[in-house]
């Protein structure tokens, strides 16, 4: 089975990045697709974000980088995926979760399965790395290695 785990990943943290290994446990292709919505900002360019995804996740054969800036539904309908995965760290992450998987369900026919964080990555957000890289405080312990490595190179 196909698979889409849709995110802004402004950077990709630990937590999706432990989202994604399950899920690259359990389905046959996994495609992790940094979306851009234009009323939104970003701290890191698209092309950062994919790039930060492929070194977090080169390690899975079966999971596939890219990125869109059109629906999820429709990004899903032009590559034959049939499910979504989306990770939640808290019970107050869960409302806005189920709004859009019923939203996807609704409009694309897409069903939605929400998988809680490992414990201990609860209180690991992209926020949380933005606001840290701010105030020059140490992300190392929120991050993957190699993306930690490509954000310090990004500010050489």
């Amino acid at each position: 089975m196909r698979v889409i785990l849709p995110g802004s990943y402004d950077p990709v943290t630990l937590g999706h990045l432990d989202i994604i290994k399950r899920a690259s446990e359990e389905f046959d292709e996994v495609f992790v697709v940094a979306f851009v919505n234009p009323k939104k900002k970003y701290r890191f360019s698209v092309e950062d974000r994919v790039a930060m995804l492929m070194l977090a996740t080169e390690e899975f054969d079966n999971v596939l980088v890219s990125y869109s800036d059109g629906l999820v539904v429709d990004y899903m309908r032009e590559h034959g995926i049939e499910k979504i995965v989306k990770g939640y760290r808290t019970e107050a992450d869960l409302p806005w979760e189920r709004e859009q998987a019923e939203y996807n369900l609704k409009h694309g026919g897409y069903e939605t399965e929400l998988w809680k964080c490992r414990e201990g990555l609860e209180g690991i957000s992209s926020t949380l790395v933005r606001d840290n890289l701010t105030a020059g405080k140490s992300c190392d312990e929120i991050l993957p290695q190699k993306v930690m490595k490509y954000i310090s190179s990004l500010n050489e």
